[in-house]
């Protein structure tokens, strides 16, 4: 077993060191008292740390010395063999042999066949050398590169600089600026100060309503961390919900586990996406799935007349396996949504660094290190759990004690290693935090997912998709731990439908 004990207190003590000396870069007397007074402080609440050590570095970045930013602006990507000059080569003419050319001459004296001229090689500037150009000048204004290494060429060493910058970013190291790189490069020092008090003022608003055990979904950073008792166990990255299926802001709880789970369609995506393909194909285009119509299952979908059917009377349930859309995990929330965390069959989303793509559920990248800590709380084992998937057979498992979930919308965050990270909008319109139907208790007011204490923030603009994903990271294994929480179990309850992605 991995202990994963220590290496947290460690990461937990730096947080409170971050979040003690933020008053220091501060002036005045007063702001001179409260510094001191935070650096006596014993252990600052994580959340409050962490916006701590946001606006920490906001005031850093604001009072670095100005420096000129080279905007790259939207456009093709660019990687290594880009820019600078290319040969473009004319192909030799087509001339016809001499005995030809004789047979069709007229006869004149001194006429002599022409001979084929040889290949003309044009060297011209590349089209994407004044992009690659840009990037090289913004990666040295940046302290990435050396002046004297300006270049208009992606070659060796602007590669190089791209993955420090990527790496210092948080980002896929690929080397390629692509959107979402582009966008983080082009970010100015305004954008990047607003972008973290937007998100301390969110933290701030909040941290009364996130509890010392709660599993922390933070859609911008399309992030998923567990919390026990007021430490950072782990953190992995998700796909949330695209633009136009959003993932809502819920305060919710994690009351059970499904393993191998059947996943019926969500009414959206039945009705915008596979009954649609049931009317042109004749088929879902899922594996493993039944279709059901009127409660009963279709044994031959292309012998039904699906344009003459409305989408109310359609099911589609995928069975469990390998090819599940939910993967191998299912984790039990209680709001009426539909909206759960599960695994995936496709987990190359998680090699990109833009992971709004599900229909509004959150996919882990590491559904069963969460499932094989959750589950220790029930006295099921890492062992247990791998015999349960070897059946093959659908089993759920009722948590002793609920886990909180919470559902943020934060541009900012702290890394496990204590690294402040940027996150840009993923949504034009963030959406407004919500509590599920029937929870009571714990459950805090409403509130907009920037609140008005907020700075204005300079509009940044929505990433684009990256063209295609980079190689799969494999996450670290994890121990389970024991969990417990504060909250009692509410009553037993049926189990969410199976819906969403």
């Amino acid at each position: 077993m991995h202990d994963i004990r220590r290496p947290i207190s460690r990461r937990s003590a730096a947080l409170c060191m971050v979040g003690g000396l933020v008053g220091i870069v501060l002036s005045g007397p007063a702001l001179a008292a409260a510094a001191k007074e935070a650096v006596h402080a014993a252990k600052p609440p994580l959340v409050a740390g962490w916006a701590a050590a946001l606006e920490q570095r906001a005031l850093e970045v604001q009072n670095a010395p100005k420096a000129q930013v080279t905007r790259i602006g939207y456009g093709a990507v660019v990687k290594k063999g880009d820019g600078g000059m290319v040969e473009s080569v004319a192909p030799a003419m087509d001339v016809p042999p001499a005995d030809v050319q004789q047979a069709q001459a007229p006869t004149l004296p001194g006429l002599e066949p022409v001979e084929p001229a040889p290949p003309v090689v044009i060297t011209v500037r590349s089209p994407l050398a004044d992009r690659v150009g840009k990037v090289s000048r913004r990666l040295i204004e940046m302290g990435f590169l050396s002046a004297d290494k300006w270049t208009d060429s992606f070659n060796d060493d602007v590669e190089t600089a791209v993955r420090a910058f990527q790496l210092a970013e948080g980002l896929q190291p690929d080397g390629k600026v692509g959107e979402v790189t582009r966008q983080a490069m082009d970010r100015t020092p305004a954008q990047t100060v607003a972008l973290l008090r937007r998100a301390a003022a969110a933290m701030r608003a909040q941290q009364a309503s996130i509890p010392d055990t709660t599993i922390l979904v933070n859609l911008p950073g399309q992030s998923v961390t567990l919390i026990e008792h007021g430490r950072p166990t782990f953190t992995m990255r998700a796909v949330v919900g695209r633009p136009s299926r959003k993932t809502p802001l819920l305060q919710d709880k994690v009351t059970s586990v499904t393993i191998n789970p059947t996943w019926t369609v969500p009414p959206t995506v039945l009705s915008e996406d596979k009954l649609p393909a049931l009317r042109k194909k004749g088929t879902t285009g899922i594996k493993n799935a039944a279709v059901y119509l009127d409660g009963s299952e279709v044994a031959n979908t292309q012998s039904v007349n699906w344009w003459s059917v409305d989408p109310g009377r359609v099911r589609i349930v995928q069975r469990p396996g390998d090819d599940n859309a939910l993967g191998r995990f299912r984790f039990n929330l209680t709001n009426g949504d539909g909206i759960f965390l599960h695994g995936t069959n496709d987990p190359r989303l998680f090699s990109r660094d833009l992971r709004a793509a599900s229909s509004g559920c959150v996919r882990l990248e590491d559904a069963r290190m969460m499932a094989e800590t959750l589950l220790g709380a029930a006295k099921m084992t890492p062992a247990g759990i791998g015999q349960q998937l070897d059946t093959g057979e659908t089993k759920t498992i009722r948590l002793p004690n609920a886990i909180p979930v919470r559902f943020v919308y934060w541009n900012a965050s702290v890394d496990t290693a204590g690294v402040v990270r940027v996150h840009p909008d993923i949504y034009e319109d963030p959406p407004t935090l919500a509590t599920p139907s029937g929870q009571s208790g714990s459950a805090a007011p409403a509130m907009s997912a920037n609140p008005a204490t907020a700075n204005p923030v300079t509009p940044v603009s929505t990433p684009r998709p990256l063209s295609k994903p980079a190689p799969l990271p494999v996450p670290t294994a994890h121990a389970p731990t024991s969990l417990s929480s504060a909250s009692t179990p509410a009553p037993a309850k049926p189990l969410p439908t199976s819906t969403g992605m």
